[in-house]
């Protein structure tokens, strides 16, 4: 019986700035059809620009409509948008972001699917330009990473950290700008997360 693979997220699980228009979804895919062959079908409804309150609005449409048996989240980059040299509260409050995770969390586990979230990636900072009005913090990411782990854990999900292996990469190699991997880049997180799927015998 075929299984249904959903993934959520931002312009990093849509395939940003991957040279082969693939991104790190599409190339889990043609791995799982080499070793899972017609096991497995996926729904990409990562969307650009998204943050986590999105993300929820669009589980209520997206997700209600069809039977999923594995969710993977990768969304929150864009929660973090601060102005550049700023200690000013970030645009969307640690509160709220907190409220819409369990939100998110809440509604997919009552849809049976099973569900993986993965934490955000480190950003190179210094790659955003002197003309930047808005740019991420890695401290932001690295607290928000902990607030995430929390919920996750609180609700008995799985919780993929990947930040502190990706921080001592050479990640001038691995992104296109600040935020988003290039194709090597994608390709190394399809990789990743093929594994971790793997190892917790979710495939």
């Amino acid at each position: 019986m075929l299984k249904r693979i959903g993934i959520i997220g931002d312009s990093i699980a849509h395939g940003f700035y991957d040279a082969e228009d693939l991104g790190w979804v599409a190339r889990l895919g043609k791995m799982m059809l080499r070793a899972y062959s017609g096991r497995y079908v996926f729904s990409n409804m990562a969307q650009y620009g998204d943050n986590v309150a999105d993300a929820y609005h669009r589980a209520l449409n997206e997700v209600s409509s069809r039977k999923f048996d594995l969710i993977i989240l990768n969304i929150g980059i864009n929660d973090l948008r601060r102005r550049k040299n700023s200690d000013l509260q970030l645009d969307f409050s640690e509160g709220a972001r907190i409220m819409y995770w369990e939100k998110l969390l809440e509604f997919l586990q009552s849809t049976g699917a099973e569900i993986v979230v993965a934490d955000l990636l480190p950003v190179v900072e210094e790659k955003y330009t002197e003309d930047a009005s808005l740019i991420r913090y890695n401290s932001d990411v690295v607290r928000y990473n902990e607030i995430i782990k929390d919920i996750c854990a609180e609700y008995k999900i799985l919780f993929f950290a990947r930040y502190g292996r990706w921080k001592v990469r050479d990640l001038d190699s691995l992104y296109q700008d600040a935020t988003h991997p290039n194709a090597e880049g994608h390709q190394l997180l399809a990789e990743e997360i093929f594994e971790f799927l793997q190892t917790n015998s979710l495939l």
